[in-house]
């Protein structure tokens, strides 16, 4: 393990290693929702000390994170302090987000299939049904590269363009999505992969369809994004994991698989 940084109090408390606990089920119900590819993608919680935050260490996939062991502290330069196992190189996607927004503690970044496609799109994501709901208005777009995003310069730029929308995507690469807490982040994450595979879905169709205006998608985002619906839906997905995993299905073995990292 990495030596944790001098002065600072426990690495792990018993809090943030419950919290850390609870962001592993989330990274296997993002999997179980279709954002999984390979050991690509990458969640991350806002060290509650300040120092800076908690990243799921590389090497795994989303099905693989199981507590608190495979995440690893990198602070707001990219030094690993913490933690078995080697960073992600797009950490910078979550530090320069989190330097920018107060209100913000869980980020993460994927490559789901329908969001991926859609990132190579230059219209809106509007609204087909609910899902898209959740968003006041359409994410923005990164426009500047379809690369890697692997240091601060490129990931300010990306943070800016995010500006107070809660998801965006990533030109030609994928999505990232954002939450005060970690269900809101995760739910999120799902909500906007099933709007991309619903707009994608009516386009290919070629009917003749419509979607709310403004006023109307800020007024059902309001309402959609309330804690209750929010908390609710979280624990549903975290009871479909769970049955998923004591099943022994096969993607998901409900237990630790040695890696080798």
């Amino acid at each position: 393990m990495a030596t944790p940084p001098s002065g600072s109090s426990n690495v792990l408390t018993p809090e943030l290693t419950e919290q850390l606990d609870d962001l592993a089920i989330a990274c296997r119900i993002l999997e179980m929702e279709g954002h999984g590819s390979r050991t690509l993608g990458h969640l991350a919680l806002r060290d509650p000390e300040g120092r800076g935050v908690w990243l799921k260490r590389s090497g795994l996939a989303f099905s693989e994170v199981f507590d608190h062991r495979d995440f690893v502290l990198v602070d707001f330069d990219g030094k690993q302090l913490a933690g078995d196992g080697k960073r992600h190189s797009e950490w910078p996607i979550h530090t320069e987000i989190m330097k920018r927004r107060d209100d913000i503690n869980v980020t993460a970044h994927s490559h789901p299939f329908y969001g991926r496609v859609f990132s190579a799109s230059t219209e809106p994501l509007r609204s087909v049904s609910q899902a898209r709901a959740y968003f006041q208005r359409p994410p923005p777009r990164f426009e500047p590269t379809s690369e890697l995003i692997r240091t601060k310069e490129v990931a300010a730029e990306m943070a800016e363009v995010l500006a107070d929308n809660f998801a965006m995507f990533l030109r030609n690469h994928g999505v990232v999505f954002c939450g005060d807490t970690l269900e809101r982040c995760t739910i999120l994450g799902v909500r906007l992969e099933e709007a991309c595979r619903e707009q994608l879905a009516i386009g290919a169709s070629g009917i003749a369809w419509s979607y709310p205006d403004d006023e109307e998608e800020a007024t059902r985002a309001r309402g959609m994004g309330g804690l209750r619906n929010v908390t609710d839906t979280f624990a549903f997905y975290r009871r479909r994991l769970a049955a998923l995993e004591a099943q022994g299905h096969h993607a998901y073995p409900g237990r630790r698989i040695d890696a080798g990292l």
